[in-house]
């Protein structure tokens, strides 16, 4: 009996046999692109009051409509390069079940579609028309109360009984009874984020568990020279931090060049199939689908420059990265 044991234990043992190979490789890929919106709000601080005593704003902080643009994935193709260094453990002798650990850094050149639908979500809180401002040349409170119709001197009319200095415009509202300082609506998206590509580079750790069905040794019985030859399946996932960003982005609502910069992490799943060609080298094919967004919000002044009428813009960014397709080389030590 004890014989017995001691001899089933040995089995065990040399089955369960582990192997442990460091590794270095490369992938080849391309991404499905990413979805994409941009939002954008005005808001401002101003203690004007209405006629009847109460804030034109509530907490005198004036917020414009909020208006969210949806984006197109771009139909182009998004090359992705990911370098990885890991290391692999095979469970058994046969080298049939295993385990792989590994970093990996990834380069996408991405681009982002055009305009799909814009979508106004409100959010205005505040009637322009009752809300007062200061001059910076005289000092005084605008607009001015026009009366018994005789309008003060360098001053002119843009509506009903009200006045503002003949100088005094907007460059994003005409100036009327409904608006007499001019105040900024929310711009609506522009249609088009990027026209040309961006970068993406991405730091990820992963865990894939695979099974190889071991060829090699069938083919030995009938072929003694047969090398370690093993094809297989793999799954797994990880989680990985994104950068996002450009230098070529134009923002059409503040008519220059600002940042583009957005950045997130999560988790992703992999999925593929495997060939194990000799001992050192193994070649992937595989499926990445991450599950998590990146994001970027950014407050920039906006519109009139007047004390009580100068705006903050607030933009808000939001990508959503698509599965990519790969294929791959690593060298086992």
């Amino acid at each position: 009996m004890r014989f017995q044991i001691i001899v089933l234990l040995g089995l065990v043992q040399g089955l369960w046999a582990v192997k442990n190979h460091i590794f270095t490789g490369a992938r080849l890929g391309s991404a499905k692109g990413f979805s994409s919106s941009f939002s954008e709000q005005t808001s401002m601080s101003n203690p004007s009051v209405n006629p009847n005593g109460k804030p034109v704003c509530p907490q005198n902080l004036c917020k414009g409509n909020l208006i969210t643009g949806y984006y197109n994935v771009d139909k182009q193709a998004n090359f992705a390069f990911t370098y990885t260094v890991g290391d692999e453990i095979f469970f058994d002798k046969f080298a049939v079940s295993g385990m792989r650990v590994y970093g990996t850094l990834e380069y996408i050149n991405a681009y982002l579609g055009a305009l799909n639908k814009t979508i106004n979500q409100g959010g205005k809180n505040y009637s322009p028309q009752y809300l007062k401002a200061i001059d910076p040349a005289t000092g005084d409170v605008i607009p001015q109360t026009i009366v018994n119709g005789k309008l003060p001197d360098g001053f002119k009319n843009v509506g009903g009984d009200l006045a503002v200095p003949s100088g005094y415009s907007s460059p994003c509202a005409p100036l009327s009874a409904q608006n007499p300082l001019g105040i900024c609506p929310t711009p609506n998206p522009q249609k088009r984020l990027l026209q040309q590509g961006a970068h993406v580079l991405s730091f990820g750790l992963n865990v894939d568990v695979f099974l190889n069905i071991p060829l090699d040794i069938w083919i030995k019985k009938i072929y003694s020279k047969m090398f370690f030859f093993k094809v297989g399946m793999f799954v797994g996932g990880g989680v990985e931090y994104t950068m996002f960003w450009s230098d070529r982005f134009f923002n059409q609502a503040l008519g220059k060049k600002t940042r583009f910069l957005a950045a997130g992490s999560g988790f992703f799943v992999n999925v593929g199939t495997q060939v194990y060609m000799g001992q050192h080298n193994r070649i992937i094919v595989g499926w990445k689908i991450p599950y998590y967004k990146l994001s970027a919000q950014n407050w920039y002044n906006y519109g009139n420059s007047n004390v009580g009428t100068q705006q903050t813009l607030k933009q808000s960014l939001s990508l959503v990265p698509h599965g990519q397709f790969y294929v791959g080389y690593a060298y086992l030590f």
